[in-house]
């Protein structure tokens, strides 16, 4: 994420520059009588993978286009019953957070050589979220690390 922002407070005058929609947040609170426009596009995911996987444990990660949070959907089947973590910390939606573009989930407490199916789930600003294909991963016997 780019953000640039110089007040000139002795010119009277701020100069900004900002890479998706918080510059509509910020021009917004600049101009409290403007209107700003709603981003209606979902983050899109590229690039999920599985890493780091051990016997009870794997790393979910991605990128996508647009500042968003980070969430897995996984199970031992495509009903993907579980989510991690159940309330991102990166959910720009929230206001708590501008969120991020290159994604990191750690899976705990996984079963040992058990095969796991996962998406790759992103909300922007505006709340609309974005969903990757699915993908799966199997973890290790404790033989094999």
């Amino acid at each position: 994420m780019i953000l640039l922002i110089v007040l000139l407070l002795g010119l009277g005058g701020i100069v900004y520059w900002q890479r998706d929609s918080l510059l509509s947040s910020f021009k917004s609170l600049l101009s409290p009588g403007t209107t700003t426009v709603a981003d209606t596009t979902a983050p899109v995911i590229t690039e999920i993978s599985a890493t780091d996987i051990g016997t009870t444990k794997a790393t979910i990660r991605w990128t996508t286009d647009d500042l968003s949070s980070s969430q897995v959907q996984y199970g031992t089947t495509e009903a993907y019953a579980e989510v991690m973590p159940a309330q991102p910390d990166t959910d720009p939606s929230t206001g708590n957070s501008l969120g991020v573009i290159e994604h990191t989930v750690d899976l705990t407490g996984l079963q040992p050589g058990t095969k796991y199916y996962y998406k790759g789930k992103s909300k922007n600003a505006d709340g609309l979220e974005g969903v990757s294909s699915g993908k799966d991963f199997t973890t290790t016997t404790s033989a094999e690390e």
